[in-house]
């Protein structure tokens, strides 16, 4: 089947989608869907990209090249260890490696490429951008606006009107960019002058966290030498760090960095407060080219129909807070942020062979049968009704529908790259994830420097972003804690409890997600959360206020999850006889299918139809539901890398009570009532 393929390689992160006519999808370009945007170069020459450049870069950082997409068009050579290299040439190692992951798992190239890029960027900068395909060997690719991408696929995920106008603030790891388009049968129509800034992303707020860090270290991190072998090692680890503690702050009030310095260990204590007031002025800019945007169409913020929010800096609640008030209009983020880009790319790659006949505009080596990517999930997508860019997501990468060498002749060599031919040479490193006891300080949010983990975004507020990340080191599985409300003990059970006495239990965060706003919304301290089609409060399950109360109000998709933000959890050892346990009450009968479902990462999950079984519940009895864990490995689980355990979601009226979410590991085999898989198909 002839696909398109959309390339979003951004300042700090890469994306890639495809898109055919069974609908459009993310490819995982390593153990997680996107992978970091480092290169490293080996001492023989070879450009290392993704996960295992990112490995690397750790052990030998001054071989290593991080946002040189900056440099791209700068007259200042770029050297990694005395040796020029372009950034032209290294962004097109990038592009061929994702390029050769997709022709392995498809079995053949890509009929269609779109390549992005930002919106600020002028004549010059995109000249330099478009020798990126030439050096990959990539024939008549497309380039498009960052906005432009994600705008389709905002229009696919939520369907714009004929001549809906949105707002697009697009806050990267590099770069903001704000535009206003018009929603068209054929397109996307630009209206006014596009405006940015283009050095403004998520690595000025790292750079502005470490200035912070640096400041009560008395100058500690200003001393190193970035020449230096051994220091450039510990720069990079602060600078990871002031990442993952940006990251923490976006759900947390507070976290605690400790930096393992030349002096000795240090610890830092950093609040949201003072991030918040790190990073304000740089925001202002950007709402203030986001208001002269809108202006330059001829337009005012009213005129718009919502405000589309891009890119991973824009889940930062202070974004959405100082945007809010700057537009007064619904502020909108998709599914993942990260991906909205590359899915719209690989949307309009896909329209792009609807007009023209399907010509491979990759040429590779020969594809070697796909295989699984040790490490990174794959399995169904979010629970049905959700909007997934019609994206269907397979248990494993697709095998090739035919010979495996078909993918045509060899390219243009590009000098110091390997092109990858099968998915077990390319540059992914191979991790599993298993549970750890939690430790104390694992509740204060530490952030260890030499710990190598990526720490999701939660969010804090109706309209910011949680997005799930896979953690690099051991999950903290949590154990059960004391009754916080003296009303109820936890429940006789060896397995982690999720949420226990009405409070969620560390690491684990309750959240709900809409059609408003997939992204997702936190529960505040008091334990409440709303969206216009669901909300939640405090309930009495067994004790007083021991329970979540859900409201679905049938104004569209909605769903109440429990998710952890460290990291995932292995529930292998549970699936042969393990259950998942909750207490429920229902207070009205569902209207609507109700899917109960598990995720392992986006985009694995596994869905079962709890319809039936929640309609026969008796109305305001609590009953205690015990559901197989192999039932979700039936459908596609990842049961080593569990990162939401617990997900309602329906699209009709349905209001129940939840308390006592737990794993049980023996449920299957005690004399409790079990509902069969048969029962939830």
């Amino acid at each position: 089947m002839s696909y398109g393929l959309g390339v979003d390689i951004g300042t700090t992160y890469t994306a890639a989608a495809v898109s055919d006519a069974s609908g459009t999808r993310a490819i995982p370009l390593g153990r997680d869907v996107v992978v970091s945007s480092v290169v490293f170069a080996t001492e023989g020459g070879e450009l290392i990209t993704g996960d295992a450049a990112d490995g690397e870069s750790r052990k030998q950082p001054l071989r290593a090249s991080h946002s040189h997409k900056r440099r791209l068009a700068d007259p200042t050579p770029l050297k990694i260890c005395d040796v020029v290299r372009s950034p032209a040439l290294l962004m097109a190692a990038q592009l061929r490696d994702a390029i050769s992951l997709a022709t392995a798992t498809r079995g053949r190239p890509p009929e269609s490429v779109v390549l992005t890029c930002p919106a600020v960027w002028g004549p010059y900068r995109r000249e330099h951008f478009s020798e990126v395909p030439r050096l990959a060997g990539v024939r008549d690719a497309v380039i498009v606006t960052e906005p432009e991408a994600a705008a389709m696929h905002h229009s696919v995920e939520r369907r714009l009107g004929e001549g809906e106008i949105v707002g697009v603030y697009d806050l990267g790891g590099g770069t903001f960019d704000a535009t206003v388009l018009r929603a068209r049968r054929h397109g996307m129509e630009i209206l006014g002058t596009p405006e940015g800034v283009e050095r403004l992303g998520g690595i000025d707020f790292d750079d502005s966290l470490v200035a912070l860090v640096d400041q009560r270290v008395d100058g500690e991190i200003t001393r190193l030498d970035p020449a230096d072998a051994a220091h450039a090692r510990v720069l990079l680890a602060v600078r990871e760090a002031c990442r993952r503690a940006k990251e923490e702050l976006s759900a947390a009030t507070d976290t605690v960095l400790r930096l393992d310095l030349p002096d000795g260990t240090r610890e830092v204590t950093v609040t949201r407060a003072d991030f918040e007031r790190a990073i304000a002025p740089q925001l202002a800019l950007t709402t203030d080219a986001f208001r002269r945007t809108i202006s330059s169409a001829g337009l005012r913020a009213g005129d718009l129909a919502s405000v589309l929010l891009v890119g991973g800096s824009s889940q930062i609640p202070l974004v959405a807070d100082t945007l809010s008030k700057a537009v007064g209009k619904p502020l909108r983020a998709g599914l993942h942020p990260k991906l909205s880009v590359a899915l719209g790319a690989a949307a309009l790659a896909r329209n792009a062979l609807r007009r023209s006949p399907a010509v491979p505009a990759a040429a590779h080596r020969s594809a070697a049968p796909a295989h699984a990517v040790p490490g990174r999930p794959a399995g169904p997508p979010v629970p049905a009704g959700a909007p997934t860019a019609g994206m269907p997501v397979h248990t494993n990468p697709p095998a090739p529908s035919g010979p495996s060498a078909h993918a045509g002749p060899a390219g243009p060599p590009l000098p110091g790259i390997r092109p990858a031919a099968s998915v077990d040479e390319l540059p992914v490193r191979r991790r599993n994830f298993t549970a750890a006891p939690p430790t104390r300080s694992a509740r204060r949010r530490n952030t260890a420097v030499i710990a190598a983990a990526a720490v999701t975004v939660l969010a804090a507020g109706s309209i910011t972003a949680a997005v799930v990340l896979t953690s690099g080191g051991n999950s903290a599985e949590p154990t059960a804690p004391a009754a916080a409300n003296g009303t109820s003990t936890p429940p006789a059970s060896s397995g982690p409890l999720f949420l226990h006495d009405g409070r969620d239990v560390a690491p684990f965060h309750s959240m709900v997600g809409s059609e408003a706003n997939w992204a997702g919304t936190a529960l505040t301290a008091d334990g409440k959360a709303s969206q216009q089609a669901v909300a939640v409060r405090p309930a009495d399950v067994n004790g007083s206020k021991d329970g979540r109360q859900v409201t679905w109000t049938g104004k569209g998709a909605a769903q109440f999850y429990v998710q952890n933000p460290q990291g995932r959890l292995d529930a292998t050892s549970y699936v042969e006889s393990g259950t998942l346990t909750f207490d429920v009450v229902v207070v009205k009968a569902p209207t609507a299918e109700v899917s109960l479902a598990a995720h392992c990462g986006y985009p694995c999950a596994a869905q079962l139809n709890a319809t039936s079984s929640m309609r026969r519940l008796p109305i305001g009895e609590k009953t205690t539901m015990r559901i197989p864990l192999s039932c979700f490995a039936g459908k596609g689980l990842n049961a080593a890398a569990v990162d939401v355990p617990f997900l309602v979601h329906t699209t009709g009226t349905f209001e129940a009570k939840f308390a006592e979410v737990r794993w049980e590991p023996s449920g299957t085999t005690g004399s409790a009532p079990v509902i069969p898989c048969a029962d939830l198909s």
